[in-house]
């Protein structure tokens, strides 16, 4: 992620503060929420398919803007049905989406536990937590994610934005929705340091982490942002690789907020859509989309 606290200021300086849709269809965030406990597992299938629909409907429209590239080079022309019928593909493109759980108690890795010699310990001490282990192609160390904990998966194509870089993506979309979602609605100030996530001390007092894949332009996986979980399982075991860190939510710092995750999964779904410049967010149900 970052060096140090400065190099953090430099990167939101160096990003564009104002985010802009390049198509129609990215003027619209779907925000897809799963009532209730959703098994880790499913989440990651649910999150991987639409992953996949966004790559392969990527692959499909770089070979119709190439064919028509082709076609004008050789001087020729398409019919209008021909034109029309092409314009309709690509308006098939998907959505930005933003899916937001509260899964069943597990822990996950990212591609940096792979290479812990004490990994196999590790598990077996989660699993008498009574919390499975997966591991993921995110980035990151291991973190838990459970009950009381709301975690968000965007999935979107970077390069339907002006300016969106991956960093910019990361430090002035992702954690700056947690921030001032929990500036706007529940009041707390929060930091950035050199380590990933979002703070509620300069050095300490971690209330959301985060990991994030890009493949192909295509962004997955997101944050996760303790709303009102039992901390024991986030500060029994050293989280992302910061043994001194320990974890905080919403509940601790602001009591008698009494969030919970639905609400602030659509109270983060509009900050990201604020963010990137985004007029319009449609808020649905997941529960037909369980597995």
């Amino acid at each position: 992620m970052t060096k140090c606290l400065q190099v953090v200021g430099k990167r939101f300086n160096s990003c564009s503060t104002k985010f802009t849709p390049v198509i129609e269809q990215y003027k619209t965030l779907r925000h897809i929420h799963f009532p209730g406990r959703t098994k880790f597992e499913d989440g990651l299938k649910i999150q991987q398919a639409m992953v996949n629909a966004n790559i392969d409907f990527k692959k499909i429209s770089n070979k119709i803007i190439r064919l028509q590239k082709d076609i004008a080079s050789k001087g020729y022309r398409l019919t209008e049905y021909e034109d029309g019928l092409l314009a309709k593909i690509m308006e098939m493109k998907p959505l930005p989406t933003v899916l937001t759980f509260e899964f069943e108690n597990v822990y996950a890795g990212g591609k940096q536990m792979k290479q812990d010699p004490q990994l196999d310990e590790k598990i077996e001490d989660y699993r008498k937590m009574g919390c499975e282990y997966h591991q993921l192609e995110r980035g990151g160390q291991v973190t838990w994610h459970g009950e009381g904990q709301l975690v968000a998966y965007t999935i979107l194509d970077l390069k339907q934005f002006k300016n969106l870089t991956p960093k910019c993506f990361v430090d002035s979309v992702l954690l700056k929705s947690v921030q001032n979602l929990l500036k706007k609605n529940y009041g707390l100030s929060s930091y950035l340091n050199e380590n990933p996530g979002v703070w509620m001390s300069e050095s300490n007092h971690k209330i959301s982490s985060i990991g994030c894949n890009i493949q192909h332009a295509i962004t997955s996986f997101g944050i996760a942002l303790n709303v009102n979980p039992d901390l024991k399982y986030l500060n029994t075991y050293t989280m992302c690789g910061l043994p001194e860190a320990e974890a905080t939510s919403i509940s601790r710092i602001s009591p008698e907020s009494k969030p919970d995750v639905k609400e602030v999964g659509n109270q983060y779904a509009k900050e990201l859509a604020q963010l990137l410049n985004i007029t319009t967010v449609e808020h649905m149900s997941g529960e037909d989309l369980k597995l």
